[in-house]
């Protein structure tokens, strides 16, 4: 699904990533240990096709597609998400717009919200005035919405994760599996 060959990548004039080598296949769960400042935030930013992240050798293939140098919205509508370590507020913009934005799927925008009890947020601008845990459950809506192939989770350490799946792991796997 995703393959990352000799990628190197500069952040300005820094070289931050030299010779990254990675191969995720359909299915597998990959973790990244390492002390900050080793790069795997900026890894998974030069996967995403953020541009201050430039790649100079290398490649990138996502289902079997060359996308080292699409640009980070073409990399989204391919299929691929991300949760970020600290995700923006956006004043003027509202939570709903958004998800109807990211929509590719079927599903209504409240009734994928009352997945993740989220109904009430979604006419508040995104995550503005949020708590933590309102940020990450408005982070996942946003990548339910997406459905993307390839999810990438920057320092899910906190516990969110693990606690909202757990609440949700009946109607996400349904959601996923289109039941």
């Amino acid at each position: 699904m995703l393959i990352v060959e000799d990628l190197q990548v500069k952040l300005g004039d820094k070289e931050i990533l030299r010779h990254i080598d990675l191969a995720i296949h359909p299915g597998e769960i990959h973790i990244l240990f390492g002390p900050n400042g080793s790069g795997k935030t900026s890894l998974l930013m030069a996967i995403m096709g953020y541009p201050q992240y430039r790649i100079t050798a290398g490649k990138i293939l996502f289902k079997g597609e060359d996308i080292t140098h699409m640009s980070l919205n073409e990399r989204a509508q391919m299929g691929i998400g991300m949760s970020y370590q600290r995700p923006p507020s956006i004043h003027g913009l509202k939570t709903r717009h958004m998800i109807e934005l990211c929509m590719r799927n079927g599903v209504s925008v409240d009734e994928l919200a009352g997945k993740v009890n989220f109904t009430d947020f979604l006419d508040r601008d995104i995550n503005v005035g949020f708590s933590g845990g309102e940020i990450k459950r408005s982070e996942l809506l946003q990548l339910m919405a997406q459905n993307p192939d390839l999810l990438l989770f920057d320092e899910p350490e906190s516990g969110w994760i693990l606690k909202i799946l757990r609440l949700s792991a009946i109607r996400l796997t349904s959601f996923f599996n289109g039941t």
